[in-house]
């Protein structure tokens, strides 16, 4: 398959990508990428979007749609009165925590640690500080946070 980063194999010590993964067409190409690049115990550190947060469960169970999970690329409809707007029609893939690790497992990617991390809640939502205590409480627990950061490092012998 074709290179997509113009660097050598075995080249930095540590990749990140934060909130980039859940808007490529072929998360594997870029996981393998990640993988070639990496030194031998190297660091990847990502984050994304968790499909299985508490919030999203919580809209669903309403029959709303997920948290940046559009329907239209124009208008950000099917929300519980507020959602990511125009900020996320161009999420391609969406992951669980659960996926992202089988993901990563298959791209013998060691995961070193998983933490839960908060929303970025609007200024003006209605009700902002009790969601705001609701969103910390979560984000201890990685599985149901709204947004999972992954710590890694690549495992294998030397290409």
């Amino acid at each position: 398959m074709k290179k997509i980063f113009p660097f050598e194999d075995n080249y930095f010590d540590a990749v990140t990508a934060f909130e980039m993964i859940e808007h490529l067409f072929d998360p594997d190409h870029f996981l393998d990428e990640v993988y070639r690049v990496l030194k031998l115990n190297g660091i990847f550190i990502l984050s994304t979007l968790n499909l299985a947060s508490i919030h999203n469960r919580i809209t669903l169970l309403f029959g709303y749609q997920p948290f940046s999970v559009m329907v239209s690329l124009n208008n950000p409809v099917g929300h519980l009165g507020f959602s990511a707007g125009s900020a996320a029609p161009d999420h391609i893939r969406f992951f669980t925590l659960r996926s992202l690790k089988e993901l990563l497992k298959i791209h013998k990617i060691e995961i070193l640690e998983v933490k839960g991390s908060c929303a970025m809640l609007p200024e003006n939502m209605r009700f902002r500080m009790l969601f705001k205590s609701m969103d910390k409480f979560f984000s201890k627990f990685s599985s149901l946070a709204y947004r999972s950061v992954v710590v890694c490092r690549k495992k294998g012998t030397w290409s």
